[in-house]
Formats: C-alpha cells, sequence, structure tokens
C-alpha cells in the first residue's frame, strides 16, 4: 500500500526530502516485486496492490507500482486485472479448493507438489 510506504519513508508528511525520493522510489518498486516474487515462486496466492492514485512524495508510489507491474506482465500464466475483476474470478472458484489453499503458510508451495496437493481438495 502506497501510504505505508509514504509513512514508513517520511513520516506523515507527503513531501518528504527530495533527495530522498529516487531512493525511496526504488526501495517501493523493489518491494512490491518482492511480494510478487514471494507469491509467484511459492503458494501462487493472487497479489493485491493497493494504491491511492495520490502524487505523495512527488509521484513515486505511482512510478513504483508502474514499475512493478512492467516487471510482472508478460508472463503467459500472469493475469494483471482489476479488484472487480479478482473478485468475480474469486466468486466462482470451489470453496473446498479455497480451503485448502487457506491451509498453505503464507509464501509457501505444498509439499508434494501443486497437483498431489490440490487433487486432495
Amino acid at each position: 500500500m502506497d501510504y505505508n510506504f509514504m509513512v514508513n519513508q517520511s513520516g506523515f508528511s507527503s513531501n518528504g526530502v527530495t533527495a530522498k525520493r529516487p531512493g525511496w522510489r526504488k526501495q517501493a518498486t523493489g518491494a512490491y516485486l518482492k511480494g510478487f516474487e514471494r507469491a509467484y515462486y511459492g503458494n501462487r496466492a493472487p497479489l493485491f496492490i493497493g494504491n491511492h492514485f495520490e502524487q505523495w512524495n512527488g509521484g513515486i508510489y505511482m512510478d513504483a507500482v508502474e514499475g512493478a507491474v512492467k516487471g510482472m506482465a508478460g508472463r503467459k500464466d500472469v493475469r494483471l486485472v482489476s479488484f472487480r475483476q479478482f473478485c468475480d474470478w474469486l466468486d466462482v472458484q470451489d470453496p473446498a479448493v479455497l480451503a485448502k489453499l487457506r491451509t498453505l503458510d503464507v509464501g509457501r508451495k505444498p509439499e508434494g507438489g501443486w497437483n498431489t496437493f490440490l487433487k486432495a481438495a
């Protein structure tokens, strides 16, 4: 969430130290990408990036989202969707499969692989 980055980087000021902004942008972009990689290479949970579409600290958090999305896009098994599309997708999932997926720890793959894990659902 962009607000969390701002507060952690510049306190409650939305107009923090200009000289620090390039480093903060890089840090936020990297954090979004690390979150994606943890889900992509781990439990494959959907990643939701919250953003207020504000120009806090010169718009660096909007830039970070854009940079991260560019790093996530282009993989044939990744879908970049709106929150509405995500909710619609969740609505049609098998409740037994979702319950089984909830037993995994955050960012963890199932022992024995996905095929074995999901067959037991």
